[in-house]
């Protein structure tokens, strides 16, 4: 088993942990919610250190993984990206447990949208946001997981036309990542238009962009109490139903 291989892909799923707390940075600055503020740059920071160390470790390893190492390679993504998430929960002002905070992480990533919190309404709407990316990332990483599973000979599944061609490592490793690249692309896409339906229908541009996290990745997180606090017209119950 090679760790410098398994290290090198486990890099890649820090960075988008970096780029959704950047983007929490510029939604607490704008807003001035300055209180938060600091759990972001923390998590931005471990992220991207974790990332280019990860990254740093295993760059001269040879790029093709086997089915054993991929498993691993899930397993510790999953772990590495929940501790990640975690950060913000357990730094807030809500007094939330670390085993909580792993808890809230791991059912965004999961999309479970089992919460530790009950009265959402209070919560920080940077930290509203936060859940609503776990969900978002956690979606995505599994349509990536998905790709890298099934593109393996070992695991026995004919998956052609989708990510395997079959000629040569050189070529199944661009062809991979060429449908990784063409997932993130779709998904963010799809996340944008949304987005963009339900600000239109009325939905306040908050409630939109975290609703739009929640409803792309099959997530259950909401960023209010009940559904029916945000959609209140019948035009706003059919995109809903068409974002479904």
């Amino acid at each position: 088993m090679n760790y410098k291989r398994i290290s090198f892909y486990l890099s890649l799923f820090c960075f988008p942990i970096s780029f959704l707390s950047f983007i929490n940075i510029l939604y607490a600055s704008y807003f001035d919610y300055f209180l938060s503020i600091d759990t972001y740059f923390i998590t931005l920071i471990i992220s991207l250190f974790s990332g280019f160390s990860f990254l740093y470790y295993g760059k001269k390893s040879p790029k093709n993984i086997n089915f054993i190492e991929q498993l691993i390679l899930i397993i510790c993504a999953y772990i590495l990206t929940s501790v990640l998430i975690s950060i913000p929960f357990y730094l807030s002002d809500y007094q939330v447990t670390f085993l909580n905070s792993i808890f809230e992480s791991i059912s965004g990533l999961t999309g479970t949208g089992f919460s530790i919190f009950k009265d959402i309404k209070y919560l920080d709407p940077t930290l509203i946001l936060w859940r609503s990316s776990s969900q978002w990332i956690g979606g995505l990483f599994f349509l990536f997981f998905l790709i890298i599973i099934f593109s393996n000979k070992s695991f026995n599944y004919k998956m052609t036309n989708l990510t395997y061609s079959g000629d040569n490592n050189f070529n199944s490793e661009n062809n991979i990542k060429d449908n990784l690249i063409r997932i993130f692309i779709i998904y963010s896409l799809l996340s944008i238009s949304i987005l963009s339906l339900l600000n239109l229908s009325g939905v306040r541009l908050f409630n939109s962009l975290n609703l739009s996290m929640t409803l792309v990745s099959g997530g259950g997180f909401l960023p209010t109490e009940t559904i029916d606090k945000i959609i209140s017209s019948n035009f706003q119950k059919i995109i809903l139903i068409f974002s479904f």
